[in-house]
């Protein structure tokens, strides 16, 4: 699984596996090149080329369905973001009846917030899932999302008082990720990095 502020529910869980599924098959079959990447994950094509969001995506999704917890970074949350906000949108737009089913069959009173469905009869049945909303629940901040511009303009108390990750940086200017940014730790694994940084800091 990978770490979230709150765990998601089953529903949440089918929209995600849903989401990386196809978005990582679409960078193959649907987008020809990095530019027409680019055309549709803004943000993300700024920092990943095609292949590298695809691999990214196919590790998010593995890591997802192990019971152990994993770690996202910055670069995973952006990309995560622009996979889901694409997807539902499309979702939002079409009635996939056997996704809609599972989703009727796992629905809770949790998933309130960002799920609600139509139609009385199962034929007639639609879904529709607040992206906001859902980000709301599921991520911890947007921070990503920030203009290199606003970064810079933060001293560094300000960036330390907002709770903002090393990691940042690079996402906000557009940068490649180094590969070790694209590692997804487990949480145990994650937490000793942490602490043997802050004791080379002493």
């Amino acid at each position: 699984m990978l770490r979230f502020p709150s765990p998601l529910t089953a529903a949440a869980t089918v929209l995600f596996v849903y989401c990386l599924e196809v978005s990582s098959d679409a960078l193959i079959d649907a987008y020809e090149s990095d530019e027409d990447f680019g055309q549709e994950y803004l943000l993300s094509a700024r920092c990943f080329t095609r292949e590298l969001a695809r691999a990214t995506l196919l590790d998010m999704l593995e890591k997802l369905q192990r019971p152990e917890e994993y770690i996202p970074t910055d670069y995973h949350w952006l990309l995560l973001y622009e996979c889901l906000q694409i997807q539902l949108s499309v979702l939002n737009d079409m009635s996939l009846p056997c996704l809609i089913e599972r989703l009727q069959g796992v629905a809770h009173a949790d998933d309130a917030p960002y799920l609600s469905f139509s139609g009385t009869s199962q034929s007639s049945a639609g879904c529709h899932i607040d992206f906001d909303a859902l980000v709301d629940t599921y991520f911890w901040d947007t921070d990503f999302l920030l203009d290199a511009e606003t970064f810079t303009r933060l001293d560094a108390d300000a960036k330390k008082n907002l709770g903002f990750t090393e990691g940042l940086f690079g996402v906000v200017q557009g940068l490649s990720p180094h590969p070790d940014e694209l590692v997804l730790r487990r949480s145990a694994e994650y937490r000793h990095r942490q602490t043997q940084g802050e004791d080379e800091r002493v």
